[in-house]
């Protein structure tokens, strides 16, 4: 892997496959966005995103879950379709897939510094919230903890650091 920290979604989705014993959640690994994520996610009632952040106060480890209305303005968008940002990418779905698209969509963010750095190692802040997302993830999805194998007691490791405010899938149908 050369993804450095940008790659949490990779190792969180890894974990999560492993965890997640319902066929309903679909846990998938996918680097695309814009359009080509819409083509993923049409069809699932909720959508967990994990990803790298990079923010301006941050700290490098630091998770936020947040919704993508918040991330950015959907009008401010990329000049190509194969890149437009979450929140332009829902938007267009709602468009285009009313009664298809997920009606909740949250993404776990962790902060970083660096998210286009070619290495095959993630900093240790940012390998340290790998445990505490995939925490997170399973409290959305399976708050009963009735889908999951034994591995991860809730509770243990979510953080006090994790945040309201400002790819990789758990999707779940």
């Amino acid at each position: 892997m050369i993804l450095g920290d940008d790659g949490i979604g990779v190792h969180v989705a890894q974990e999560l496959a492993r965890e997640i014993r319902d066929e309903n959640i679909d846990v998938r690994d996918v680097s695309v966005d814009g359009l080509n994520l819409l083509e993923l996610i049409v069809g699932y009632d909720r959508l967990v995103v994990i990803d790298a952040i990079m923010t301006e106060v941050g700290e490098v480890g630091e998770i936020y879950r947040i919704k993508p209305e918040n991330v950015c303005d959907p009008s401010c968008s990329a000049i190509s379709p194969h890149h437009f940002n979450l929140a332009t990418t829902i938007e267009i779905g709602k468009k285009l897939f009313p009664m298809e698209m997920p009606e909740e969509v949250t993404v776990f963010a962790v902060g970083t510094r660096e998210v286009a750095r070619v290495t095959e190692e993630m900093t240790s802040k940012v390998k340290e919230a790998i445990p505490k997302v995939v925490n997170l993830v399973l409290e959305q999805v399976d708050p009963a903890n009735k889908y999951r194998g034994a591995g991860h007691a809730l509770g243990s490791n979510i953080p006090s650091n994790c945040h309201r405010k400002p790819q990789n899938n758990a999707c779940q149908r």
